[in-house]
């Protein structure tokens, strides 16, 4: 169905998001070349176009965290989240924090204390680790983080997930990259696709394929909507459950 951006992102603020109050909800975003690649000349934003972009501001002021792997902080230069003015207005009346926490996985502690995510004084981002990738001389580079040690060898996102609920809000959003959406898709801890399709094509070697609904295996995932705003598709899948 065809709408106007406006449309568009009242659309997903207004989304009933059940049991956030009690468990966490974890929505992964993602955006799609029109063949199914996660990026273009080696990085996602050349997919996006400006409704995108507005939606990934409005996803990431509805979270409470934003869980995103190493990787990806690297290849994206992560930064401060920047957030829409309506999400400000929303977090502002339910006396929540200004901004959501961005957490990154990693097992090598691969990352820059220098990179505009971690070296602001204003915003404290969380380290996710295992215990055997845990280094307190490493991490002691780091001068504003939170740290959590969940896993042995490797992170343990089953245990992750309800311990970042607890410490930071209900409400996951997780922007990969592929392989951190399809081990969650693999362990069954979503509840919430969004895929944005982009009209670009891509041929970028260094891509990976982006984690569809038709990449769960067993269960229910059901396409909940379908919008359109120019030539950009937006998708929003449930993971349904029995009660």
């Amino acid at each position: 169905m065809e709408t106007d951006l406006d449309s568009l992102l009242e659309t997903y603020i207004s989304d009933v998001r059940s049991g956030v109050s009690s468990s966490p909800w974890v929505m992964l975003n993602m955006i799609s070349s029109k063949n199914g690649l996660a990026t273009l000349n080696g990085t996602s934003g050349p997919l996006g176009g400006p409704a995108d972009k507005a939606l990934f501001r409005t996803l990431r002021g509805l979270a409470d965290v934003i869980l995103v792997a190493a990787g990806t902080v690297r290849t994206e230069n992560y930064s401060v989240p920047a957030i829409s003015d309506r999400t400000t207005q929303i977090r502002a009346s339910q006396n929540r924090s200004h901004l959501p926490t961005i957490t990154v996985v990693t097992n090598s502690l691969n990352l820059d204390p220098e990179s505009p995510l971690f070296s602001s004084s204003d915003y404290r981002p969380a380290i996710l680790t295992s215990k055997t990738g845990f280094n307190e001389g490493t991490l002691s580079l780091f001068k504003n983080i939170d740290t959590f040690q969940i896993g042995e060898s490797l992170v343990d996102l089953k245990e992750a997930i309800p311990t970042l609920a607890e410490a930071y809000g209900p409400v996951i959003l997780v922007e990969g990259g592929p392989n951190l959406n399809q081990q969650l898709v693999d362990l069954d801890l979503f509840n919430e696709f969004c895929i944005t399709v982009s009209p670009r094509y891509s041929s970028d070697p260094r891509s990976q394929l982006v984690t569809t609904a038709e990449s769960y295996q067993t269960g229910e995932v059901i396409l909940d909507r379908e919008l359109t705003v120019g030539d950009f598709t937006f998708q929003r899948f449930l993971r349904k459950r029995s009660l």
